[in-house]
């Protein structure tokens, strides 16, 4: 890096910095497209020396490069200028004709699965066939929304759930509608977004997330086109007990560190999207071993009232019917057992224990619940079956044990 790119972005930062009545720049943060791929790099000055990162950990990298490029132009330009071609990042659409055909794509698909009937999609040559061109004319690699829509959509029809899979087909037509939009909106570009990634030139909409305290509390392999071809990773903020989710493909690299562990995140990037969110972990520290004040903190922060779960649930699923896959953790009041294992709070709300997905670890759950332990608290991703909420549970506390994992 160059000395007249340091000092020039010094001076900027130090003449934006200047307390003012209209207030005073303390750090800036940008998006900065380098060949195709989109990082954030902030800057800011303490004890008046210039602190950068990008969010791909390098401080003097090409990203940074670029910001500090940018910031000493503006530091050259009168206010009067505006900023050259180089410095604005357009929104530019994905090519008319890619969008056009997988929006067409996945119509092909819906048109042939609704033809045959969930029950017989399984068996249906047409069916495979258009899965395999919505595949042909997506961006290359797959985006993890579209694989994991295939993934899902492929579940439902062996499962034989034709209002899930309606569900999941729902979702796909939304996205046809959004490539097709001649003028981008908004909520058209996020749902593209949520799908497909970010466009090059795009601006991300990102939550910055600075000095959190996270506990992993479970990780799972996803189908996407692939059986198990996506990693997802649920973690819990101590503070807000917002939950999150940190998805890694396979052969790709994540944050460091077992299951379960506890992060210290000095700087996360949360997306806009399908819940549970997604973060991505720029800057943090892992702590194999949880202390017991923090699982006794987890517990604090779990949901006691079921009444709400409900109205979220519908919510998630409205806004994206193919993506959401909310997630929960949960303190009940109590446990009951009837037709299968409930949970209830002390409203006397209900939460039905997934009794109909045959995965291990809910046979797991049900063989301690039948051994007559008391979950305090219990994480799992949220489901329904037909008008009855459900929890597939990942993990679990006891009185006597702080985390049992399923």
């Amino acid at each position: 890096m160059s000395t007249r790119l340091r000092e020039a972005a010094i001076r900027h930062l130090r003449a934006q910095g200047t307390t003012s009545a209209d207030g005073s720049v303390r750090r800036l943060t940008m998006d900065i497209e380098v060949g195709g791929r989109i990082e954030m790099v902030t800057l800011s000055l303490r004890d008046d020396e210039l602190q950068r990162v990008s969010s791909d950990g390098q401080n003097d990298g090409p990203y940074v490069i670029a910001a500090l490029e940018f910031v000493a132009g503006l530091e050259q330009r009168d206010d009067s200028q505006s900023p050259g071609a180089g410095a604005v990042m357009s929104r530019r659409q994905l090519e008319s004709p890619q969008s056009n055909e997988l929006a067409d794509a996945l119509d092909e698909l819906l048109i042939a699965v609704t033809r045959v009937g969930i029950d017989k999609a399984r068996y249906a040559p047409s069916v495979d066939a258009a899965l395999g061109r919505v595949v042909e004319v997506a961006p290359q690699p797959t985006p993890p929304g579209l694989g994991r829509f295939i993934g899902r959509l492929r579940q439902e029809v062996l499962s034989g759930q034709p209002r899930r899979a309606a569900r999941i087909l729902d979702g796909s037509a939304r996205l046809a509608d959004a490539l097709r939009v001649e003028i981008p909106t908004e909520a058209s570009e996020e749902r593209i977004r949520a799908w497909l990634g970010p466009r090059p030139g795009s601006v991300r909409e990102l939550e910055l997330l600075y000095d959190r305290t996270m506990i992993e509390v479970g990780r799972e392999w996803l189908a996407g086109i692939d059986r198990a071809s996506v990693e997802r990773r649920y973690l819990i903020d101590l503070t807000s007990g917002a939950i999150y989710r940190e998805d890694r493909p396979r052969q790709a690299s994540a944050s460091l560190g077992p299951c379960p562990r506890q992060m210290h995140v000095g700087l996360a990037e949360v997306e806009h999207g399908p819940a549970p969110q997604r973060i991505r972990v720029r800057q943090y520290e892992v702590r194999p071993e949880v202390p017991g004040e923090s699982w006794d903190r987890l517990y604090q922060v779990a949901r006691r009232s079921f009444a709400q779960l409900t109205e979220t649930y519908r919510r998630a699923v409205q806004v994206y019917p193919t993506l959401a896959e909310p997630f929960a953790l949960i303190a009940p009041y109590r446990i009951e057992h009837g037709d299968g294992f409930v949970a209830i709070d002390s409203e006397g709300h209900q939460l039905a224990l997934e009794r109909t997905e045959r995965r291990g670890s809910v046979l797991a759950f049900y063989d301690l619940l039948n051994q007559g332990l008391e979950p305090a608290w219990l994480a799992g991703r949220l489901t329904d079956m037909g008008a009855t909420l459900c929890i597939s549970p990942f993990a679990f506390a006891t009185r006597n044990r702080d985390y049992v994992r399923l």
